[in-house]
């Protein structure tokens, strides 16, 4: 399924040439640490790294290796890494703000915890991953000033669709954060982290 979004990222750049998925990857001189939830990998093969910013695709460690391993439900994930920009490290976006930039999607559910805000919305899966399911989890963070931005998609009818995703997608939160160097305080104006979310993490 990482094959898909390739559509919706664009061309792989930057990444490892040997098509080995990875378990976690350093982006920014180590800054952030891109690290999978357990059982899921990183596919390098499509990953997209630019000045912009960095676009990071998953998928189960299975899917990717064609091996036997450890079985998880299907899912697309992605993380999308913005470059630091000022002094300053911009404010986490709280759910509302996610929902906000995604209108017309209606949300199910807004969640805001102390490290990462996470949405549920109704619609807009199927537009990203092919023959998936319109429900999909959205999620947004800070990480030593750099804004980030994680999504899971699902086939149509997966439990990943609805609540079992968010238990993916917390988890995909907290893998980060464990992995990535102690962050720096995520406070200052919501305004310029809120117009950043709507323009790059959440592309298609």
């Amino acid at each position: 399924m990482c094959v898909l979004l390739a559509g919706c990222i664009g061309t792989a750049s930057g990444g490892p040439d040997n098509g080995a998925p990875l378990r976690q990857l350093s982006l920014y001189d180590g800054e952030v640490v891109v690290a999978a939830p357990r059982g899921y990998c990183v596919d390098a093969s499509n990953l997209r790294r630019r000045a912009s910013g960095a676009v990071v695709p998953m998928a189960s460690c299975e899917s990717l290796t064609g091996k036997s391993g450890i079985a998880v439900l299907p899912a697309l994930i992605s993380v999308s890494v913005l470059p630091r920009r000022g002094a300053a490290p911009p404010a986490r976006p709280l759910a509302a703000e996610i929902a906000a930039s995604l209108a017309p999607a209606q949300p199910l559910r807004q969640i805001d915890r102390p490290r990462a805000s996470f949405v549920h919305f109704a619609s807009g899966g199927g537009d990203i991953l092919p023959g998936g399911d319109p429900g999909h989890w959205r999620a947004g963070m800070v990480i030593n000033g750099h804004l980030i931005g994680l999504a899971v998609y699902a086939p149509a009818g997966s439990p990943l669709a609805g609540d079992e995703g968010f238990d993916l997608i917390s988890a995909l939160a907290d893998a980060l954060y464990r992995a990535s160097p102690d962050p720096a305080a995520d406070s200052v104006s919501r305004a310029a982290a809120s117009q950043a979310y709507g323009l790059f993490l959440f592309p298609g």
